[in-house]
């Protein structure tokens, strides 16, 4: 018997559509492939469809995922003795197999390394048959933080996978993965979800008042775990903020100035990815005003302040500002030096 596709009742997740109907479609006719990439910016969705991928495949029910049997519990719950979750370490911290879990990440920014030894456990684990379910299944979150070594060491699983084993991997990108790591997933580019879709689902879903949920749908850049964590926890609204005042604060300075606040910022390393994503989001709202799409910005509690720069700045000094932050967040993926990074990106703003 061909099990039941209904995406929308068993998935139970909010957008990307398109992906969970060919997954399910593979799922239902026994075509899923051995490995898997989500990739996407963080808080897009890709851990929570890589477990509902998991539920799928193990689900002991007709219509797979059910979300209500005792598999799909366990694996919503990261407690299924089949399925396990592996991410990189904290920069310092010493793996090994008989250590204690790694801490959780303190935001969605830590910088954590994906470590051989990490690689090794999980090899070993998979060339054993599963136990209670019908896979083995791997999720490795945010592969581009396996270094040189552990990636080369993944590859030779990936070439000779075990039968019993599927893999799922997520990454921002596939671009910062090898090459021939990428090329032998089956790779699913989750896309931003439509500012309605996030508003709707914080007020259906998580009771988020309508003028909340409409702020929030538009600063989450179309990443709905980004909108409920923001809903749940004031913190991340405040440091966006604060982000946005160093940036103002920058643009009011001299050269001087600029070179102390880029050895202020370089000392906060875990915040810098985010600060830089907020700063990215908010030269592309300067550039849409200047080119008269104001109705797309993200940024719309500071609607008067783009306005302001927009007229303050050129179009090719916010294009070329633009450009140069996305620099920076590259150049702070490959290791390079945080404080020589951020003194040149401060020096070249436009202002003084």
């Amino acid at each position: 018997m061909t099990a039941r596709v209904d995406i929308r009742e068993d998935w139970a997740l909010i957008g990307h559509d398109w992906a969970i109907r060919a997954l399910a479609r593979s799922v239902a006719t026994e075509r899923a492939a051995h490995a898997y990439l989500f990739t996407g910016p963080h808080a897009i969705g890709k851990t929570m469809l890589a477990r509902k991928l998991a539920q799928a495949l193990q689900c002991t029910s007709e219509a797979r995922p059910c979300g209500q049997c005792l598999t799909c519990q366990k694996i919503a719950r990261d407690r299924h003795p089949d399925v396990q979750i592996v991410e990189g370490v904290p920069v310092g911290y010493k793996f090994d197999e008989k250590s204690p879990p790694a801490p959780p990440r303190a935001n969605d920014w830590e910088r954590r390394i994906l470590k051989i030894d990490q690689v090794r456990a999980l090899q070993h684990d998979v060339s054993r048959a599963p136990f209670e379910g019908r896979w083995k299944i791997v999720i490795l979150r945010r592969f581009e933080e396996a270094n040189e070594e552990a990636a080369n060491a993944f590859l030779k699983t990936l070439e000779e996978p075990p039968r019993h084993t599927r893999l799922i991997l997520t990454a921002r990108d596939a671009s910062l993965l090898l090459p021939t790591i990428a090329s032998r997933c089956q790779v699913f580019a989750l896309r931003p979800l439509a500012p309605a879709h996030i508003e709707t689902a914080l007020i259906d879903k998580w009771r988020a008042d309508p003028e909340s949920a409409r702020l929030l749908a538009r600063l989450s850049a179309g990443r709905l775990g980004w909108a409920v964590r923001a809903h749940e926890n004031r913190a991340l609204l405040d440091a966006r903020n604060q982000y946005l005042d160093e940036l103002n604060g920058a643009l009011a300075e001299g050269r001087a100035e600029r070179l102390v606040r880029a050895e202020g910022l370089a000392k906060k390393n875990d915040d810098l990815p985010e600060l830089l994503e907020t700063w990215l989001g908010w030269w592309r709202d300067v550039v849409l005003v200047q080119n008269g799409d104001g109705s797309r910005i993200t940024n719309v509690d500071r609607e008067d302040a783009l306005r302001d720069h927009a007229n303050r700045f050129s179009l090719e000094q916010a294009q070329s500002t633009l450009q140069a932050v996305r620099a920076t967040a590259r150049y702070l993926t490959q290791n390079v030096n945080a404080r020589l990074a951020l003194e040149v990106l401060l020096l070249n703003l436009p202002g003084k």
